[in-house]
């Protein structure tokens, strides 16, 4: 993506991409009364409706563009950077769909001249939306799409603090484009080592990679990480990145669910539900994503990124349905389902974390449960938190970036459901043969392994953000990279 701005609209490129308000009556007449035309006929043929996000193309007549588009922008009050990103997706739509190379655009001169959107802003959003709208999974395919480098001109005064919205933008987009490819590929490509060895990349002045293996976990008693992955034959990693770029705070640390692939264990799944279970690291993904996305945008931060990687498989050897098993923290876990495998892993990793970095703050990442997708949908991930500050905070990031999320109460009420009988906890609640308030008895399960009066925490479960079934605006099929536009907007603004 090659992005510029000045203060004219560029003659050279072949696309020319107008906004149109919906209080606006000269629809350019005043610059060009044929497209002024071509504009009126088409809104009273119902061509082209007001509204946001309705597209009009015309060509005129010795034009010294290709084409022209003409997007509506809705209501001025309503305008914001969701709207821009989701303008911008729209018009790689029309690029890619024409074959065109390049286009310019007044949209970003109408929309600063409002003052209510700041133009770092404006230009990040512009950024994210066409370089998330423009991402492409073709590994496999045998025949590819040409697909050019798209050349984006936009009319902008304050072209230096647009351009450093772009700058974080991609940054920040190709951070979510890189979790999107993690969670895409095949599960026999994306195996603990695999994960490993991109966390490897990772290391640089400022960041440090420890990875522990069996032998070392066994040593530790990081044994319900051991337990998931003791039917695979792929073993199992517990990877640690400190990133430290001069932060004068203690560690956020960010821990991220790592299955590179979840059969459900001796609680196999049901047919039908095995093809997308490669998603079940999007945490760790995620995880990398954002520490990617910090390097990059040189964040004075300490962030410390925890992975635990492994496989939930069905072997001789595999954790079974009534196994109890001692946790890293010391307390004894039953299982009631090997197929609530995530928040064991998630348990062990929070537990050494917490006591080996004393982080101030510990944000989980985790495709959970389905229960969150019944409750929520695709739409926002679930939150929970024992700390109202982290809450707000992560609202608004979530907000801000469109990677939402939303809270979910932590009650009293739900604080033994997971509470077990001959043992201290089980991993799945008693309560409504389990299925009772799933998404929030999981997080239960989780905050017994932080040590909730000295460390702020929140469990985000992506399970229904990070893989989606349809396409959806600037997001795709299949992989999001949700958790990343979260957690670097959260990054940057705390």
């Amino acid at each position: 993506m090659n992005i510029k701005a000045k203060n004219n609209l560029d003659t050279t490129a072949e696309l020319l991409v107008l906004g149109l308000w919906d209080d606006d009556t000269d629809l350019y007449n005043s610059i060009n009364p044929t497209l002024s035309e071509d504009i009126r006929q088409s809104i009273d043929s119902k061509i082209l409706e007001r509204g946001f996000g309705n597209v009009f193309s015309t060509k005129l007549k010795d034009s010294l563009y290709k084409d022209i588009l003409i997007i509506t922008l809705g209501d001025k009050k309503d305008m914001n950077t969701e709207r821009i990103r989701r303008v911008m997706s729209r018009i790689v739509s029309y690029l890619r769909k024409n074959k065109y190379k390049s286009f310019t655009t007044n949209i970003t001169s109408l929309v600063s001249n409002k003052k209510s959107i700041d133009i770092v802003s404006l230009g990040r959003s512009c950024a994210e939306g066409l370089c998330l709208s423009d991402y492409s999974f073709d590994k496999y395919k045998s025949k590819k799409e040409e697909r050019s480098e798209i050349i984006a001109s936009f009319q902008i005064e304050d072209a230096s603090n647009f351009m450093r919205g772009v700058k974080e933008g991609i940054i920040i987009s190709e951070s979510t484009n890189y979790a999107k490819d993690l969670v895409n590929e095949p599960s026999r490509i994306v195996t603990p080592e695999y994960i490993e060895g991109e966390a490897l990349k990772l290391a640089n002045k400022n960041t440090k990679i420890r990875v522990l293996n069996r032998k070392e976990m066994e040593k530790l008693g990081l044994n319900l990480i051991l337990a998931v992955s003791s039917g695979s034959d792929k073993p199992a990693k517990l990877i640690i990145i400190e990133y430290n770029n001069g932060g004068k705070d203690k560690y956020t640390a960010i821990v991220g669910k790592g299955i590179t692939f979840d059969s459900g264990g001796y609680d196999i799944k049901p047919a039908g539900q095995f093809a997308d279970m490669k998603c079940d690291m999007s945490g760790a993904a995620a995880v990398l994503g954002t520490i990617k996305a910090a390097q990059k945008l040189e964040l004075k931060k300490n962030i410390l990124g925890v992975i635990p990687a492994c496989e939930n498989l069905i072997n001789g050897s595999a954790y079974k349905p009534g196994d109890i098993i001692r946790a890293y923290n010391g307390k004894t876990v039953e299982i009631a389902n090997t197929d609530a495998e995530g928040r064991l892993i998630l348990a062990d990793a929070i537990a050494y974390t917490e006591k080996n970095y004393s982080p101030d703050t510990i944000i989980d990442l985790a495709t959970l449960t389905g229960a969150c997708v019944i409750a929520l949908g695709y739409y926002a991930s679930g939150l929970i938190s024992n700390s109202p500050e982290l809450v707000r905070k992560l609202s608004k990031s979530g907000n801000d970036s469109y990677d939402r999320v939303w809270e979910l109460p932590f009650f009293e009420e739900y604080q033994d459901n997971m509470d077990g009988d001959i043992s201290d906890l089980k991993n799945m609640s008693v309560k409504g043969k389990g299925r009772e308030a799933g998404a929030i008895t999981g997080a239960v399960f989780i905050s017994k392994f932080v040590d909730l009066e000295k460390t702020k925490w929140a469990h985000l479960d992506i399970a229904g953000t990070a893989f989606l079934p349809e396409s959806r605006e600037y997001n795709q099929k299949y992989a999001s990279g949700a958790g990343v536009r979260l957690l670097t907007y959260y990054l940057m603004g705390n």
